[in-house]
């Protein structure tokens, strides 16, 4: 009768499911990580592919901003830092920001002016930040309140019209100091270069923009050897061999922006998605089941373009624009 229920009791401990083991990916980025909300869609692909692993995702966005301004202004580290972060720094950074409202001016010209002057921009309103310092403050007294202490296994980093010609400026400089406080707090850093400048709205028979594709890929895979980040999404990379085409038909029918809005469109963000998996996992999403991306930002039920929000792609479509991601992470590794 013991033997008899002790077996009993093994079988059952044996058919037990294993607890999922936990996945807690930050996202600090703009709108081009909020629109058809990238993160939930990389939560998505990433628990299809691996059903065991259970990916939680968080978000830390302002509008229209890079990673110079989140660490300078936004102290966005401290949502990296949060398992480990005193509330006496938090405090200290909220006093820090309160500051920031009283001027006009940055509280280091020389630094603000060199960074707009390294992207070519000059003139740049400090005011014009107040309101998203104004959210940045909400954000900490929120995690000041109520911090959780998710200790990150990766953190993406988004550039954002913000790579330079200059080495080691922009996006190069700011997001290699995050990625820095990330490695520190043991996580690993994902670089999202979102590449803006190469998406196209009309179809194309060459390469839409091709110079800032082969510049934020040679930043992308300066930034890799030199930071060893979990990934680089290397979107320009995908989307100039997309409109390159093959041989015998240049170019594509495929668009990757709206017209009526200068953010990503559906197929951009399915593509974006898939190269997160493939850059995350090493190895190609062709097979997997999502197909469907939908835009959050929608009047009278419809999309910027006037199109259906929700757009399912078919079989065809799918697959090759998975094997195109696979393809892009699989290059960008060789080099």
């Amino acid at each position: 009768m013991i033997l008899r229920t002790a077996i009993v009791f093994l079988a059952v401990a044996l058919a037990a499911p294993l607890p999922a083991e936990e996945l807690n990916i930050l996202f600090l980025g703009n709108s081009f990580t909020a629109r058809h909300d990238i993160a939930g869609l990389v939560e998505q692909i990433l628990k299809e592919g691996d059903p065991t692993v259970d990916v939680q995702v968080h978000r830390v966005i302002y509008g229209g901003q890079n990673m110079f301004k989140h660490s300078t202004y936004y102290f966005s580290q401290s949502f990296i830092e949060q398992s480990t972060l005193t509330q006496e720094t938090i405090n200290q950074r909220i006093m820090a920001m309160r500051e920031f409202l009283e001027s006009d001016i940055p509280p280091n010209p020389e630094e603000w002016n060199q960074h707009w002057s390294s992207i070519g921009k000059t003139d740049v309103p400090f005011a014009g930040i107040h309101g998203h310092i104004t959210k940045a403050i909400k954000n900490h007294e929120a995690l000041l309140q109520n911090n959780p202490k998710t200790k990150w296994d990766y953190v993406v980093l988004q550039s954002w019209r913000d790579v330079s010609e200059q080495p080691h400026q922009g996006y190069e400089r700011y997001a290699t100091n995050l990625a820095k406080i990330v490695k520190a707090q043991g996580a690993e850093a994902i670089l999202y270069m979102t590449s803006p400048e190469t998406q196209n709205q009309d179809p194309v028979t060459e390469p839409y923009n091709v110079a800032s594709a082969e510049r934020d890929t040679a930043v992308g895979l300066r930034m890799a050897k030199a930071l060893q980040p979990k990934a680089v999404i290397p979107v320009p990379l995908a989307i100039k061999n997309i409109q390159t085409g093959n041989g015998n038909n240049p170019g594509t029918d495929l668009v990757f922006r709206y017209h009526n809005d200068g953010h990503p469109n559906q197929t951009c963000a399915f593509l974006v998605t898939n190269l997160f998996y493939a850059a995350i996992n090493g190895k190609s999403p062709e097979g997997l089941e999502f197909n469907t991306v939908m835009e959050t930002k929608v009047k009278d039920g419809r999309d910027p373009d006037g199109g259906k929000p929700t757009v399912v792609f078919d079989n065809e479509e799918k697959l090759y624009l998975q094997r195109m991601a696979w393809e892009a992470v699989r290059e960008f590794l060789e080099d």
